[in-house]
């Protein structure tokens, strides 16, 4: 039995993550959270989940710029990160498509999830 996938949801509103982790737990993936832009990246080095989904949509440059060292970090260290919002030119060098642009839906956005996951070692 493997272990289980371990999902990092980077957010600043509340509801999104509470209604991503919901859904994810159903799927039987731990979830970790953070509202803090800045803290993720430390998050992701301490507790190295299987796939980030960050929410970079906000026009606040301090999470634009954690969003950006984030996908840093990923490619790094081999951690998948998908990153939704309207901000594609800002986040071009990520690669496999893993932007997925806002409005999204749920179901597209786990079956996006599921399909980065199913890739890990």
């Amino acid at each position: 039995m493997s272990a289980r996938a371990r999902v990092l949801i980077v957010d600043v509103s509340r509801e999104s993550r509470d209604i991503l982790r919901t859904l994810l737990d159903r799927q039987g993936t731990e979830t970790l959270e953070t509202a803090q832009f800045q803290s993720a990246s430390a998050i992701a080095k301490r507790e190295r989940p299987d796939l980030i989904v960050c929410d970079a949509d906000s026009d606040r440059s301090p999470a634009k710029e954690a969003t950006r060292q984030l996908a840093h970090l990923a490619s790094r260290s081999a951690i998948p990160i998908v990153v939704l919002g309207t901000v594609e030119r800002d986040f071009r060098p990520l690669s496999g498509g893993n932007l997925v642009p806002k409005p999204y839906h749920y179901g597209p956005l786990l079956r996006k999830i599921e399909e980065l996951l199913g890739n890990r070692g």
